[in-house]
């Protein structure tokens, strides 16, 4: 399955691949995570989505349970995983692999997973932008609110569609320039401050064509948009 052979986890559960050859703008991002690590779910459901995304936290929680929880028996990868928000949305008969920058979000992660029961999981210190699987190796995968915060995002969607299977699908939740007006004007005043994108459903259309993903809307929420792109499989990628 690894494009390279992965070490065994540490003492936490936790494979660490994260290159030391980072991005400023990532080092700054896992500088920032490791620091708000204990306030996250806190800060992500009462602050960021009400107040920066004008987005609602529960409904949030439902179109991501609508998305999430019909994947069964698969092999999953969640990609920006957090402190492992979205593991309780999936059923326990996955495969379920986390990935994310923060080792201290990861540790939370771990212990959400332990109490899920997965049929197997595994979680990772590393890099959205460049994935260490062999193509194919996922059946689903999830990026929940972090595409906008990917320095390099085009290159964590062509890694996505490396990774998924001939019949895979990606889901993705991200703030999205230009489907709510209060969420528009309240982001022009942070997003360059922030290092953060601007993307509009183009710039998102644009990149999941280029990578032999099909796009489908699945439904909005204050600026964040919900969709699903599904791989071509007669596409050679």
């Amino acid at each position: 399955m690894d494009k390279t052979s992965l070490p065994k986890p540490d003492k936490n559960g936790i494979i660490n691949v994260l290159s030391s050859d980072l991005s400023e703008e990532n080092r700054q991002r896992l500088k920032k995570f490791g620091t708000f690590m204990f306030i996250y779910e806190f800060a992500q459901k009462f602050f960021v989505r009400p107040h920066i995304h004008k987005a609602d936290p529960r409904r949030h929680k439902e179109l991501l349970f609508a998305l999430i929880s019909p994947i069964k028996n698969a092999r999953v990868l969640d990609i920006a995983c957090g402190t492992g928000g979205a593991i309780s949305f999936f059923d326990n008969t996955n495969e379920y692999f986390g990935l994310d920058l923060s080792y201290a979000m990861l540790k939370q992660a771990v212990k959400k997973a332990k109490n899920k029961s997965f049929k197997k999981y595994r979680f990772i210190q590393g890099n959205a932008e460049e994935l260490l699987f062999e193509e194919e190796s996922f059946d689903f995968v999830l990026m929940d609110t972090a595409l906008h915060m990917i320095p390099k995002y085009q290159h964590a969607i062509k890694e996505i569609a490396r990774v998924l299977t001939k019949k895979g699908s990606f889901v993705c939740s991200t703030p999205t320039f230009g489907i709510n007006e209060k969420f528009d004007a309240n982001w022009k005043k942070i997003a360059t401050k922030r290092s953060l994108h601007s993307l509009t459903i183009d710039d998102i259309q644009t990149v999941c064509s280029q990578n032999g993903l099909k796009y489908t809307q699945f439904d909005t929420n204050g600026g964040v948009l919900y969709f699903q792109a599904n791989k071509e499989h007669n596409e050679k990628l």
